[in-house]
């Protein structure tokens, strides 16, 4: 049975491959309509990316083509990222989720950290500017085995982000050799930028 994790919690992975969903529900009939993007970033000791292609998004420097298509990757190969250009809803529900691929059998021993976040797309002066995490409900992260689909733990954000439009949803560490999750629940007023400030600042 999967632990689910309230926020600031941190439990043992002990997994090599793990697939990381992260799931939303949005107001179907939004006009204009708004999407979620799922962002990763691998982290070195400084708290900072140290390649571009660290940061592993829908429109990353570096790509792979799979079956499902082609989805973004990380530097060293280790984060396979979601294919999210055409918009979560595929039924018209509201709810969408995106799956991120992490084989830490090929993190690279220079990342210490893998931070997994989500943001609105919007459009300064826009309407979609309006949009934010209040208007988004049962939003969560969790974990999965890889190998055998098993759900490992879960953390729902039931926080009211009524103003902000980007949310770090959690992230995996490196402590003594073994790798933990965390829960993380930290939100930011204006999406991924200063999200991307935080982290990967040298390459903005």
């Amino acid at each position: 049975m999967a632990i689910n994790l309230q926020k600031g919690q941190r439990i043992e992975i002990g997994l090599s491959r793990l697939k990381v969903e992260m799931g939303w529900k949005v107001n179907p009939n939004a006009n204009p309509a708004y999407d979620l993007d799922a962002s990763t970033f691998l982290l070195r000791e400084n708290g900072e990316i140290g390649a571009e292609e660290d940061f592993v998004f829908y429109g990353s420097c570096k790509t792979v083509d799979t079956p499902d298509g082609t989805r973004p990757v990380s530097a060293d190969g280790s984060v396979l990222g979601s294919v999210d250009d055409r918009g979560d809803d595929d039924d018209n529900s509201g709810e969408g989720s995106e799956e991120i691929e992490v084989d830490l059998t090929k993190t690279s021993q220079l990342i210490s950290e893998i931070i997994f976040t989500a943001s609105i797309y919007w459009e300064k002066g826009s309407p979609s500017e309006r949009y934010n995490f209040g208007q988004v409900r049962n939003a969560y992260i969790l974990i999965r085995d890889s190998v055998s689909g098993e759900e490992i733990c879960r953390y729902d954000l039931d926080e009211d982000f009524s103003t902000e439009k980007g949310v770090e949803f959690g992230r995996l560490y490196r402590r003594n050799g073994a790798w933990k999750f965390e829960a993380v629940g930290t939100s930011y007023a204006d999406g991924l930028e200063p999200i991307c400030r935080k982290y990967a600042s040298k390459f903005m």
